[in-house]
């Protein structure tokens, strides 16, 4: 079948001048030209023009275009079109790496701003490195893996392995950041105050929910994040004082709770 420029233009949503362009371009040139001068676009051209127009939605220019259409010169029909395609799936699967990439960079750029109110310069910095960079980005998560799989059991990973990530779009790393701005807005609260209290609770239920009920492997996780002395942390928001305001109203909320708990039984003994 046979499609004239202007058949072809209003079935394929493109202009007429850009059809004549790529022609000019010699990207896309008619299989036949009237003696009138009519333009016939065949079923080859129709591949072609398939072809730049995925290119041209992943971000190539036309002289790239050319080129690529030019290695892809001779074969039959059916090769033209098979690696037309594969060619193609290759690109969007690069082009989805490199927008899922973006998307971890900008929420946790995004969740350290909610967070501190302010992104380092350092941190703008590795954030640059990192776009330009996806062997980077892989071999760090590849080093991650590698560590947690050296500090955790094989029942534990799996645990470790389903924590949300700061840098994921997961409703469980909002509630972790909000959880966190709370606890530096009260760090210079004393353990057994309300507001500490109220801190602690959070922190527990979340404790339980995340690790399915395994205090173990939260402890263990727990000390595995925890900085060394004068060290930075390892992780978004968790530093050494941080850290430390945590354990003390945690234990003091336990002992709290212990502590009424107590009082409770003896009380039941007396009215028994």
């Amino acid at each position: 079948m046979m499609y004239k420029i202007g058949q072809l233009a209003k079935e394929a949503g493109i202009s007429i001048r850009t059809l004549r362009y790529y022609d000019e371009m010699g990207i896309l040139t008619p299989s036949f030209v009237s003696d009138a001068g009519y333009r016939y676009y065949n079923e080859d051209d129709i591949m072609k023009l398939h072809h730049i127009t995925t290119l041209k939605q992943l971000g190539f220019t036309l002289g790239q275009i050319r080129n690529v259409l030019e290695a892809e010169a001779g074969g039959s029909h059916a090769e033209k079109w098979t690696h037309a395609i594969r060619m193609q799936l290759d690109l969007l699967q690069d082009e989805k790496h490199r927008l899922e990439l973006l998307e971890r960079r900008l929420l946790t750029t995004l969740r350290t701003i909610e967070l501190r109110g302010d992104v380092p310069v350092e941190e703008l910095v590795l954030f640059i490195q990192m776009l330009h960079s996806r062997e980077a980005d892989s071999a760090a998560k590849s080093v991650q893996r590698n560590n947690r799989v050296r500090q955790f059991a094989p029942d534990e990973l799996p645990i470790i392995e389903k924590l949300p990530k700061i840098d994921e779009d997961d409703p469980r790393s909002d509630e972790w950041i909000g959880l966190l701005r709370d606890i530096h807005r009260h760090i210079e609260e004393p353990p057994d105050s309300p507001a500490s209290r109220q801190l602690a609770q959070r922190l527990l239920t979340i404790g339980e929910g995340w690790f399915d009920g395994r205090e173990d492997v939260l402890e263990k996780y727990w000390e595995w994040i925890r900085p060394e002395a004068g060290a930075s942390e390892k992780v978004l928001g968790l530093d050494e004082d941080t850290i430390n305001y945590i354990d003390r109203i945690v234990d003091e909320y336990l002992r709290h709770e212990q502590e009424q708990q107590t009082d409770k039984a003896k009380g039941r003994d007396r009215n028994e």
